[in-house]
């Protein structure tokens, strides 16, 4: 439980930038106040025959809101929606979906917004986001100097898989802003089955408290070096 709630924060650098490699490791200074990022994480599996319908609404959300919205999607391990043939799972994500109460009863499409709970804990349905994030949309402030934890999470784009469909099995189905990993400290390469073209860095600030999102952002990083 310690090694998650280190790795619940993260996001300080600059949005859809792309750093040179001389630069990555520069530290980069805190966000000021007024440029509130929220993230939409959600948990999906390629089981769920209903999480297609949810990703396209996430990410109706995200051309909405623009660079003011964040797209996570975790696959946690501890759900059967992710069980099988294709694997799309990572420690973290689990992790994660425990931490947030997260069963292998636990009804998939979900989501949540700011890992923050609420009246009816931490998931929602897919019908909720658009009116959580228009509530939460009205915060547009955070406080740099508040206490906060960091994390950096490793995301992959265009994920090229399988996914089960109302039509059946899709395989040629992109997954999309996947969940690979989490660190305390700057990704600077990436996992063997990860396209370093595809990957960006999420750099997290988390409230050392309940850990829910401060603050996010999301750099661009050419990883092919590394490989």
């Amino acid at each position: 439980m310690k090694r998650l709630l280190y790795i619940l924060l993260a996001l300080s650098l600059c949005a859809c930038e792309v750093i040179d490699e001389a630069d990555r490791l520069i530290p980069v200074p805190l966000p000021v106040s007024g440029d509130r990022r929220h993230v939409l994480l959600e948990f999906t599996g390629f089981r769920c025959v209903n999480c297609p319908a949810a990703a396209e609404k996430a990410a109706a959300l995200k051309a909405l809101y623009g660079d003011n919205l964040i797209l996570v999607s975790l696959h946690p391990a501890s759900n059967p929606f992710t069980q099988g043939l294709y694997d799309y799972t990572c420690p973290e994500a689990d992790s994660i979906y425990r931490f947030m109460g997260g069963t292998t009863q636990t009804s998939f499409p979900t989501g949540n917004i700011d890992m923050k709970s609420t009246e009816k804990g931490y998931f929602s349905e897919p019908v909720e986001w658009a009116a959580r994030l228009n509530n939460v949309m009205a915060d547009t402030l955070w406080d740099p100097n508040s206490q906060y934890d960091t994390s950096y999470w490793l995301l992959e784009d265009s994920v090229l898989g399988a996914q089960v469909t109302p039509q059946g099995l899709d395989t040629l189905y992109y997954h999309r802003h996947v969940l690979r990993a989490i660190s305390d400290k700057p990704i600077e390469s990436v996992p063997v089955k990860c396209n370093p073209a595809h990957c960006s860095m999420l750099t997290v600030y988390t409230d050392k408290n309940d850990k829910h999102i401060l603050q996010a952002y999301e750099t661009v990083i050419d990883f092919s070096a590394h490989r």
